[in-house]
């Protein structure tokens, strides 16, 4: 029995810096800045109020061009299982929702700070002239409390996430980590009824500077996140390495308070980059009401932004949202011999030849590695870009011994393969030469080419 007991103790730390680091400010509604945007809201801090500047974190993730594509979806609900949140702020009423006997309950007794900052980097509200705004501007945000201030037992926390899975999240939220090198089995079975339910879990890795794992950040399928400054390198405070997913911003973050103040906040912490990250999930949701958890997951990853490390040259990726609504998860066009694309499934329509009188011979189409443009490919080797595909090149100028039957894509999509009936390569952009059956002798005339992933050869199909 004290066994027992001893894991349900709280071996918890919140991932913000320190209350300290919470700066306290009301808003200011003259230094609104006129914003051309039809996606930019109108609340004052959104273009900078007294003292602070402009939030950094909406551009460096491309959340207005995010806006203009979708502003979330109330069909989608965001748990934050942390300290509470205050729910009388002016710029959460409405937003947020309770389950009796999901958590804790509402207190009074201890700060809920740390959640409300998170609950309005989710989703303060939007065009209400006041504060500031979230990424999320309709998503439902459940409040989860399971912390008694900074401190609470596994065993509420764990009740906590089941509770919010049980009742519909789509997303959860952590910015908390648990001492010692590895997850207590009963957060580790909390959060694998939670993904079994179809939840994205999302977690905070850690604010010690080091590469060492933290849970539940590190646990298998948890989206973990580290956070980074305004210059994109990652912030001094943040856990870091290879094991992180995904990298957002997490310095200098504007947000809301709580209690008396009822206005905006700094703080900073990976607790901060995680609801960031968890925002821009749910509307990766919205964007595509049809995702599941792991597909929600894998696009913000692979949309993400790669960046290098000034400061120490390593390679992490930072979340960002306009790819991530932007990019289709599965693209897929056929096209005519008189050059009508026609896309399917998530696919969009950037141009085609049907324009172009006496086009009878386009034999390929390949798209670009974003999925947002293709390029066309005619039997003479004259090769057409559209939407975001670069013009590299092409034989529309050569008199070629044979016809064009396929092209291939290279990994970066900076480059492809043209191949002729014969088996003649032709290589541009960084597409590299392998070899070709040109000049051999063929029973049948190659009709088909693929890339291998890495780029470094290709199978050619008679």
């Amino acid at each position: 029995m004290r066994i027992k007991a001893a894991l349900s103790l709280v071996v918890i730390t919140l991932t913000c810096i320190s209350p300290g680091h919470l700066l306290a400010a009301e808003t200011n509604t003259q230094d609104l800045a006129e914003l051309s945007a039809i996606s930019n809201p109108n609340d004052p801090c959104f273009g900078g109020c007294a003292p602070y500047g402009v939030p950094w974190h909406f551009e460096a993730i491309g959340a207005p061009e995010a806006w203009e594509i979708t502003n979330g979806s109330s069909d989608v609900t965001i748990a934050v299982v942390d300290t509470g949140i205050d729910d009388q702020h002016p710029d959460l009423v409405g937003r947020i929702t309770r389950i009796p006997g999901c958590g804790l309950g509402q207190t009074n007794q201890y700060s809920t700070s740390h959640g409300t900052f998170i609950a309005g980097l989710i989703g303060a509200s939007a065009n209400n002239s006041l504060s500031t705004v979230g990424l999320d501007w309709n998503a439902q945000i459940l409040d989860v409390r399971v912390m008694n201030g900074s401190n609470g037992r596994t065993s509420d926390i764990a009740a906590g996430i089941k509770c919010a899975a049980v009742h519909g999240a789509d997303i959860i939220t952590l910015s908390f980590v648990q001492q010692g090198s590895q997850l207590s089995p009963v957060l580790q079975q909390a959060i694998s009824e939670a993904q079994d339910a179809g939840v994205l879990v999302i977690a905070a890795a850690g604010n010690d500077g080091y590469e060492r794992q933290r849970f539940p950040a590190a646990a298998e399928g948890v989206l973990s996140v580290g956070a980074v400054a305004q210059s994109l390198d990652i912030a001094s405070f943040s856990t870091r390495g290879s094991w992180i997913d995904l990298m957002a911003p997490g310095e200098g973050l504007l947000s809301l308070g709580a209690g008396q103040s009822n206005g905006v906040r700094l703080g900073q912490g990976s607790s901060f980059a995680a609801p960031v990250v968890a925002a821009g999930a749910s509307l990766v949701k919205a964007r595509f009401p049809y995702f599941d958890a792991t597909q929600i997951s894998n696009q913000l990853v692979r949309t993400a932004k790669t960046h290098i490390s000034q400061v120490s040259s390593s390679q992490y990726r930072i979340l960002d949202v306009e790819q991530a609504l932007k990019q289709p998860y599965r693209s897929h066009w056929q096209v005519t011999e008189t050059g009508q694309v026609i896309a399917l499934g998530e696919s969009e329509h950037f141009g085609d030849l049907t324009t172009r009188p006496l086009i009878r011979n386009v034999t390929a189409i390949a798209a670009n590695l974003t999925g947002l443009g293709y390029w066309l490919a005619q039997t003479n080797g004259a090769v057409t870009a559209f939407g975001e595909a670069r013009d590299l090149g092409d034989l529309s100028t050569m008199t070629l011994n044979k016809p064009i039957v396929d092209m291939a894509t290279t990994p970066s999509g900076n480059g492809y393969w043209l191949v002729a009936s014969d088996g003649g390569i032709f290589s541009f952009g960084d597409a590299q030469f392998h070899g070709s059956t040109g000049a051999m002798t063929l029973n049948k005339p190659i009709v088909d080419m693929a890339s291998t992933p890495s780029g470094n050869g290709y199978w050619l199909v008679a």
